[in-house]
């Protein structure tokens, strides 16, 4: 059974990396193009953040790459009548945020796609204002497949996000792109591979990782099933990113 589990979580993994389906580069300074799957290998050229990316099947093993906390591989490309290896840990499904206008994630989901249909609400009560006891949710539906759950209550609210195609390491790559969730993943911090206390400045932070598999030799790099941050900061606030069959799960809460 365990190792069931662990070929299911690294066939998830590749599977967002098929060959047919076009990638895009989402690491702020381009992603150097190597003439060999390998660190110290020569540099061919740098793909500018933002571009599309087609990959190319080889036969054999990808050799595994540690990065920032984020377990890739090394996989074939051409670029510029290039052909070399990149780092697939930095690439997306969808183009990366427009770094110059995208703040949240609501303009994010705008950018890479139209919404379908009309924004659906539903309320406790008939009045528009919330008593201590009612709540107020709203579902917008995007033609990629997104959604954002908008819910309100007394004294609590939350943004639920639904990312189709998205696996957990290009979910933490995606909100250190967005100044929205800059409490919850800084722009130099790394990927979470264990559960642990931290202080940033005067606020600590509690990250509690989620696993299929306990035991490395069975589960392999893709165990994580889900990523529990909580911390305070005049509200308290719990932020989840989890997997629900093939769609990334993003959820960030806070109340008094």
């Amino acid at each position: 059974m365990k190792i069931l589990l662990a070929a299911l979580a690294v066939l998830v993994s590749f599977t967002l990396h098929s060959q047919n389906d076009p990638l895009y580069v989402a690491a702020k300074t381009g992603l150097s193009i190597r003439e060999k799957p390998d660190p110290s290998s020569k540099v061919l050229d740098k793909i500018p953040y933002g571009t599309k990316v087609m990959l190319i099947d080889e036969d054999g093993g990808w050799q595994t790459i540690i990065t920032e906390g984020l377990t890739g591989y090394w996989r074939k490309v051409k670029y510029n009548n290039k052909t070399g290896y990149i780092v697939d840990s930095y690439l997306f499904p969808w183009p990366p945020p427009k770094l110059a206008t995208v703040k949240e994630m609501k303009q994010y989901l705008s950018q890479v796609s139209l919404t379908f249909g009309q924004k659906l609400l539903t309320r406790s009560g008939a009045t528009p204002q919330l008593p201590e006891s009612g709540w107020q949710l709203s579902k917008q539906l995007y033609k990629n497949g997104a959604e954002h759950h908008d819910f309100l209550a007394y004294e609590y609210a939350s943004d639920t996000y639904f990312l189709p195609g998205f696996s957990l390491q290009q979910g933490f790559l995606l909100l250190r792109l967005i100044p929205e969730f800059k409490d919850v993943f800084g722009e130099k911090d790394e990927f979470p591979t264990a559960s642990k206390r931290i202080m940033k400045g005067e606020r600590e932070y509690d990250i509690k990782l989620f696993k299929t598999v306990d035991d490395p030799e069975y589960g392999g790099p893709f165990t994580i099933e889900k990523i529990r941050i909580s911390y305070d900061d005049g509200a308290s606030y719990v932020f989840e990113m989890y997997m629900q069959e093939n769609q990334l799960v993003v959820l960030l809460s806070g109340g008094l």
